[in-house]
């Protein structure tokens, strides 16, 4: 699928106000899409609940996953246990009762990196394998 903006392209996102050029709001923007371009929808839209994280000194990637039961927050843990071994890249494990906080950066740099951001993609990716499978079960 393709993103909003490869969709309707950049330009369709400004507009001139009194001489001032600022962001359109969402509905605007949608009411001029050609039924050519709204064919093309649904769109793929890349939105993250992972929130950055910067106290000062640390800069971190945190997230807070739900679940339904204890079950369900044990298989979460444990594959993402087993994935932090395999990458040699761990995170902080925060579980409180049926949520569970990652919260992840490279310790030697203090900040987030590349192996922070494919933890993040992974931890998100067992979230919706936990789901799925739970889902069909329940």
């Amino acid at each position: 699928m393709k993103s909003l903006l490869e969709t309707v392209g950049r330009s369709i996102l400004k507009e001139e106000v009194e001489g001032v050029r600022k962001m359109k709001g969402i509905d605007t923007i949608l009411g001029n899409l050609s039924s050519v371009v709204l064919a093309d929808l649904p769109i793929d839209a890349k939105r993250s609940e992972w929130v950055v994280s910067n106290d000062g000194r640390i800069e971190k990637l945190m997230r807070t996953f739900e679940f339904k039961d204890a079950k369900r927050v044990k298989d979460f843990v444990t594959h993402l246990i087993f994935e932090q071994e395999e990458m040699q890249h761990h995170a902080r494990i925060i579980i409180e009762g049926s949520d569970v906080t990652v919260e992840t950066y490279t310790h030697n740099v203090d900040a987030v990196t590349e192996l922070d951001q494919e933890l993040a993609e992974f931890c998100d990716q067992l979230y919706v394998d936990v789901k799925d499978f739970y889902g069909a079960k329940e």
